[in-house]
């Protein structure tokens, strides 16, 4: 897959699928652990504690390393320990990942001045960096390089949640294994920028319609390739998928749809079936058909980054139907299809990592799934409570305490 070109499954599976698997990991100042520092195995590795103790920073500082954001955090300051946002200081995830002959160090740093009372909520001039073994580079620039999936609690919203959600999941699946994917995306949020600096005016320009036209052009050649990518990994996720969610459920049925957002339901729908100069033409006439709109609100109201995707279960949408057990189970499959493409296109095994999601499953589904997972070089997994764990698993995995922040190797009794 690179960037929407002609598909060619054949020079992904002709080399051999390496397997990779976290060494080490170091945080400082990183939400509630002050400083953490432990080497890990291949495996299963099963972090038991409290809530509100530091599992779940663990995983999301893991999945940060290998996609250059927080999963949960929408600003810096959240993953910032309160000591530290407070006094100043530094703030470190560190992360060495094994990648069959060579070793990735993924490297997050951040320095923090003091706050006064009054700017606590906010950092105060913070420097920020990220590197791939040593060198400075651009967080879009991590992923790919150490592949992670996470299952956590947040993934219901990927069957009950906004449209915003599955396009963050899928821009992150494809960016895995399809580095100008990610390159595209770039220039297409650039292009949109420039875009609506003309339309809401703060663009001096003497040619508006000469300006906007060169635009125009610029936005049709990039979605084409987004739209192209997203409509054929779509379809892969399907496949995948829908065997994977018929073993969890007993048997129910689950479709996905892409849907380009394109300003009415019958243009989405004539996009699937176009390549190429016929579908760069039909972005062409959308956008033209928008016009008026756009220039009423000053910004685009087309194109992929209002795209979305249905997610039918049992034949019914799964925003307006779906219980949470429902959700939950549709979330896993696309997670645990999300694993099987990026093994076959990246042709490396990804970590699989579990947050506090075992426990609203019967034993059986939890079985199920971590047998799926084994598959893999390793499994980091999370839980309040051992028991969670089936005691063979448990035995021979790799197992630590977390409380409060402090996270110590743990025995499990025979």
């Amino acid at each position: 897959m690179r960037g929407g070109q002609d598909f060619n499954a054949a020079r992904y599976t002709a080399f051999e699928v390496q397997v990779i698997h976290l060494t080490r990991l170091k945080l400082s100042g990183f939400r509630n652990h002050v400083d953490t520092d432990i080497n890990l195995s291949p495996g299963l590795v099963v972090f038991t504690g409290a809530n509100g103790h530091g599992k779940s920073g663990l995983l999301e500082a893991v999945h940060m390393l290998s996609v250059g954001k927080s999963l949960r955090a929408s600003n810096d300051r959240e993953i910032v320990n309160h000591s530290i946002a407070r006094d100043g200081g530094h703030v470190q995830a560190l992360g060495v990942f094994n990648n069959g002959p060579e070793s990735v160090r993924a490297q997050f740093d951040l320095e923090v001045a003091p706050s006064s009372a009054e700017t606590f909520s906010r950092l105060n001039s913070k420097t920020k960096e990220w590197r791939i073994n040593g060198v400075k580079v651009q967080p879009v620039e991590f992923v790919g390089r150490a592949n992670v999936v996470i299952f956590e609690a947040g993934d219901l919203d990927l069957s009950l949640g906004a449209a915003a959600v599955r396009r963050r999941y899928l821009d992150i699946l494809i960016g895995q294994f399809d580095t100008e994917y990610v390159q595209t995306l770039v220039r297409l949020n650039r292009v949109r920028a420039s875009r609506n600096a003309l339309l809401r005016g703060s663009m001096d320009v003497q040619d508006f319609e000469e300006e906007i036209a060169f635009w125009d052009g610029r936005f049709c050649e990039e979605s084409v390739k987004i739209i192209q990518t997203r409509r054929e990994v779509m379809e892969l996720l399907q496949t995948r998928s829908a065997p994977i969610h018929a073993e969890l459920s007993e048997g129910e049925s689950l479709g996905l749809r892409y849907l380009p957002n394109l300003g009415s339901a019958a243009r989405a729908t004539a996009s699937t079936e176009l390549e190429g100069s016929e579908l760069r033409n039909h972005v062409y006439e959308a956008l033209m058909a928008s016009k008026r709109k756009e220039q009423s609100s000053g910004h685009m109201v087309i194109g992929p980054h209002l795209d979305d995707f249905r997610i039918d279960i049992a034949g019914a949408p799964s925003r307006r139907f779906a219980s949470r057990g429902q959700a939950r189970t549709a979330a896993l499959s696309l997670r645990l299809a999300e694993a099987s493409l990026v093994s076959e296109f990246a042709r490396r095994d990804p970590i699989i990592a579990f947050d506090d999601v075992l426990s609203e499953m019967d034993s059986t589904r939890r079985g199920t799934v971590l047998e799926r997972a084994s598959q893999y070089e390793q499994t980091l997994l999370t839980a309040t409570d051992d028991a969670l764990v089936d005691r063979d698993r448990l035995a021979g995995a790799q197992n630590f305490r977390v409380v409060r922040g402090n996270v110590t190797p743990a025995v499990i009794p025979a």
